[in-house]
């Protein structure tokens, strides 16, 4: 949406590239590796049966014949597998010993100090259901040199009426800055304790401090409970449905659930889904409106049943009917927290709640508490509270008493398993690798296999040549013995370079190459996908193919491919030369190849689906991993470690099941091949001694390679099923490329004006779009025109089609209907990337990207740093960020408040020039204190481009130049603010009135 693709194309390509070369030197390793375990095998014969012959000719003591020579070719041929394991195993026991020292580095890290003094509990940290039993006399505080406190130094009692107590607390997420100082309170037991302060004052971080979660800390924090109800600022919501997400991990109570979602007044909202409470949220609630993800996450708080219950700014974004009713069923006197009797803490951003609170604390923006007591007592004086209230409401566009027609749900309708379950899996092993080979490069392929036939000629060949030596050696004993040895040093040799040369054309050229394509295909076929794909895909089935189907193209395809095209070649010759060695054994090839096929009928079939059943069954374990990870703080709260552990096991149970079934088949295929191997060699020996009119030459080249064919076909067989996984992935790349439909691009323009769009006009034309499945369109039949430096404010109710609208402009929902223009340019023509990033959109939640300051407020590279600092001031953030390092200081998210990241986000569109602007709600999450300042940057820093934002707060958008009221996807009324103020019986006015009047 904001025109950050190319962008972020390139950082994550680039990084690509960093990893690609830096395997370079272990890719090298490894061949230099092969070619020395390979000189072992193939020189040894040579060395030994040359000084045989040597010494033989120096001595006169005989020559080389037959018997000598293929005795000591098994001998050899007996000592090559083990030698080549044992080389082999150097690399594998160095990777291994890398791996346990990353996981050990990682296991050895510093780990989480909950640094919080619970009475009545063995240690800090432990759930009040571990702690059965009489109270402790002392308790030792972890991270504090095991200080053994007692009871007479303790100074507080849990039955009092204070349930946490703070005591000179010092706080912060780094050892050099402190956001909160010195704080002593107390939160009273049984009451609701409400936290304001300014944007940046701590209200997060207090909150964070009483859950145990902060890295730094000074002071003492005394709570009573061990464990709490907390719904973060950002909802934490997981894949699965609306209920399992208000479950967590609490035990099913009809009543009781019943009661919680009409509290948060979910149960309207479960009328409008399309599966009610059994519907998908989607990857991180992505199916769910930003409010409906904050009552859901509300809602796991109070079906846990906690004493105690943290809420941070949970009611933001919520229309003022819905809010009101929020905040009289869950804080009111009647509601549901008061009847439990439960300790509360809520941050808030809002002066309207305040009155539901007992008790307020109010943090000043250096982090201290500027005022402490009821709502009478702190606003007496002229604190924060009393200018808060002062401040103009936050009025939002959501209104039930507007009595407008519902509007249809957006209803993605994918299914929540195709992505990952079934995709590809009746795809031959043949089409597989063709497709590998086209991305790899066909002439490049075929020049690799070239040089594995010298290899395996130069291989092969050798047992022939012994064979003609020795029998040369019958009429001309010791003749010519530069010759002979001398064209067998240099076939071993030829096999030497071409072992060492099909690695490097295969690591060195091949694997780079395909490595850097298969990683492209990946992620273009990502960022171009449908918005409606994106939103409706599991994390870890993405993070899978990112991370383990490229891992098996990066390093399992090139051992296996390059050791099974070599074994596959050896066992043809081998076989040829076993069969030539004795006609009668060549009458069992037809037998042989119908046990082979019958064979592989069965064992291809389970194991094509075994092997991507086994690549799949990763990514329910990296989404496990990845919602634990963005919820840690959440189930650590909740005191959910334990069933969280469990589940983990389980999926990773699950992981490995394919896993073995895959091991078992393919030790049935070697042990049923070695039979096969073990069955020829006894025909050939019988036959041998049986009929013995055959050629002794030949004979003892096929009883040579019996014993060599074995080896080679488990070898093969071994590399085979190893390069079946490889081509799984593979396989799962070409079915996720060729079945994501991508963002189309049929007549598009790819040439604009430099200056496009200069002027910021805009006209929408009968424009008609709907989502893919939905039957009903979200925008119908819709006609406007903006007038260039026009500001433009959409309102009406959720659904009722403004993002929608947005979406539109920007390309990431298509027209059924009618057409856009952007100074009189129709937008279906112009390139969607470029469309983005012609048009400053500032979305609702914040983004950030890895990288500085500088990289994040301005991605593009466009502004001198005098713009940006100058940028940054306006909205108050730079002296902030000078005092970390200023521009060239790396950026985390975690650095900053919820609301200074939608004021440096705002920042981000102010330093893009461009003549349109577009605003999704960005202000929904910040107090009234700092919209005031977001909204005066935008009259002052964007003057005179045209503005088209979706209001949620309608007192900020009063001096727009004109106001579109929307619903059911159709301008209902659109005109002056000012004006449609002053008339009665406007749909604006109404609406206007319903909100001042909900919150009274």
């Amino acid at each position: 949406m904001a025109g950050l693709t190319d962008t972020i194309h390139a950082i994550v390509s680039g990084l690509r590239m960093k990893e690609i070369r830096a395997s370079r030197l272990f890719r090298l390793f490894s061949v230099l590796e092969t070619g020395a375990a390979n000189c072992t095998f193939t020189f040894a014969p040579v060395l030994g049966l040359g000084t045989f012959v040597i010494l033989a000719k120096a001595n006169n003591t005989g020559t080389l014949t037959e018997g000598v020579a293929f005795a000591v070719l098994s001998l050899f041929q007996l000592q090559d597998r083990p030698v080549m394991s044992l080389l082999h195993g150097f690399e594998d026991f160095q990777t291994i010993t890398n791996a346990f020292y990353r996981v050990q580095t990682y296991i050895l890290s510093a780990e989480r100090d909950d640094f919080r003094i619970t009475p009545g509990l063995p240690c800090s940290g432990t759930s009040s259901d571990e702690s059965m039993g009489q109270k402790p006399d002392f308790m030792v505080v972890p991270g504090r040199g095991d200080q053994i406190l007692q009871p007479d130094n303790r100074n507080f009692s849990s039955t009092g009426t204070s349930a946490i107590r703070l005591k000179h607390a010092t706080a912060g997420y780094s050892s050099y800055e402190s956001i909160l100082k010195d704080l002593s309170l107390e939160i009273a037991r049984g009451k609701i304790t409400m936290i304001v302060g300014p944007v940046g004052s701590g209200k997060s971080t207090l909150l964070r401090l009483v859950l145990g979660e902060l890295p730094e800390v000074s002071g003492s924090v005394i709570s009573d409970y061990s464990k709490c109800a907390f719904a973060p600022q950002s909802p934490w919501i997981t894949w699965g449905t609306v209920r399992s997400n208000i479950l967590g991990m609490s035990a099913w109570d009809t009543q009781w659930y019943n009661r919680v979602i009409r509290a948060c007044s979910l149960h309207i909202d479960f009328e409008d889904l399309p599966e009610g409470d059994q519907t998908r949220t989607g990857t991180r609630g992505s199916r769910l409106s930003g409010g409906q993800q904050m009552r859901v996450s509300l809602a796991r708080a109070l079906y846990s049943r906690n004493p105690l219950v943290i809420l941070d700014d949970v009611l933001t974004g919520l229309d003022r009917t819905t809010e009101a009713s929020v905040l009289e069923s869950v804080f009111g006197t009647e509601g549901i927290l008061k009847a439990a009797n439960s300790t509360v803490l809520l941050a808030t951003n809002s002066a309207g709640h305040l009155r539901f609170a007992d008790d307020i604390i109010v943090l000043n923006k250096d982090g201290s508490v500027a005022e402490h007591g009821t709502l009478e007592q702190v606003s007496t004086s002229d604190g924060y509270v009393q200018r808060l209230a002062n401040l103009p409401a936050a009025k939002t566009t959501r209104q039930e008493m507007l009595e407008l027609p519902e509007e249809v749900y957006r209803e993605l309708g994918l299914s929540d398993e195709a992505d990952e379950m079934g995709s590809g899996r009746q795809t031959s092993d043949l089409q597989v690798c063709l497709y590998y080979i086209r991305v790899a490069g066909a002439w490049t392929f075929s020049i690799y296999l070239l040089i594995c036939a010298a290899y395996t000629f130069g291989l092969s060949f050798p047992s022939i040549w012994l064979q003609w030596w020795t029998n040369s050696n019958v009429e001309h004993p010791n003749e010519h013995i530069d010759y002979w040895l001398g064209i067998y040093f240099a076939l071993a040799a030829l096999a030497v370079v071409g072992c060492m040369g099909s690695d490097w054309a295969f690591r060195m050229m091949l694997v780079p190459k395909t490595s850097r394509k298969f990683h492209q295909l990946l992620l273009d076929t990502t960022m171009h996908a449908t918005t409606s794909f994106l939103t409706s895909t599991n994390a870890g089935s993405t993070t899978n193919r990112f991370s383990q189907d490229l891992q098996l193209i990066d390093s399992d395809l090139p051992q296996a491919l390059d050791e099974t095209v070599m074994n596959f070649l050896g066992v043809i010759i081998s076989a040829v030369l076993v069969f030539t060695g004795s006609g009668y054994v060549a009458a069992a090839i037809p037998f042989c190849a119908a046990l082979l096929f019958l064979i592989q009928t069965f064992y291809l079939r389970t194991s094509r689906q075994l092997r991507l059943l086994d690549i799949e069954a990763k990514a329910p374990l990296f989404s496990q991993f990845i919602e634990t990870l963005g919820g840690v703080t959440c189930i650590r709260a909740y005191g959910w470690s334990t069933q969280y552990l469990e589940r983990s096991y389980d999926v990773l149970d699950a992981s490995q099941k394919p896993y073995y079934l895959l091991w078992c088949i393919q030790r049935w295929l070697t042990l049923v091949l070695d039979l096969l191997a073990g069955g020829i060699a006894v025909m050939l020996v019988a036959f041998a001694t049986l009929m013995r009119n055959g050629s002794t030459g030949f004979l003892g080249v096929a009883l040579f390679n019996v014993i060599n064919f074995s080896g080679v076909l488990q070898t093969f067989v071994t590399q085979w099923t190893q390069l079946e996984t490889a081509l799984g992935a593979i396989n799962r790349i070409k079915a996720f490329v060729q079945d994501t439909k991508p963002e189309g691009s049929n007549g598009e323009e790819k040439s604009l004006p430099d200056d496009w769009p200069s002027a910021g006009s805009m006209t929408f034309e009968n424009v008609s779009a709907s989502y893919e499945t939905s039957s009903r369109p979200v925008i119908d039949g819709f006609n406007l025109t903006i007038e260039p430096g026009e500001k433009i404010a959409l309102c009406g109710r959720t659904g009722s089609g403004k993002s929608s609208l947005l979406l539109t402009i920007v390309r990431m929902l298509e027209l059924d209907e009618g057409r856009i223009t952007i100074d009189k340019h129709d937008i279906s023509k112009v390139p969607r990337e470029e469309l983005r990033k012609r048009l400053n959109t500032l979305p609702q939640e914040p983004f950030f990207l890895y990288g500085s300051v500088r990289e994040n407020i301005d991605p593009l590279q466009i502004s001198t740093d005098e713009r940006i600092v100058e940028t940054l001031r306006s909205v108050h953030l730079w002296d902030l960020l000078e005092s970390r390092g200023g521009l060239d200081a790396p950026l985390s998210e975690d650095a900053l408040s919820h609301g200074q990241r939608q004021l440096f986000c705002l920042a981000r569109a102010i330093a893009r020039p461009g003549s349109i602007v577009i605003i999704d709600e960005a202000t929904s999450s910040v107090d009234s204190e700092t919209d005031e300042l977001m909204q005066r940057v935008l009259r002052e820093e964007l003057k005179g481009r045209t503005l088209i934002a979706v209001a949620h707060k309608l007192q900020s958008v009063l001096d727009f130049d004109r106001i579109v009221l929307i619903n059911k996807g159709k301008i209902v009324e659109s005109g002056n603010p000012q004006d449609l103020l002053a008339t009665p019986m406007s749909a604006f006015h109404k609406l206007y009135n319903s909100t001042a009047s909900a919150v009274e």
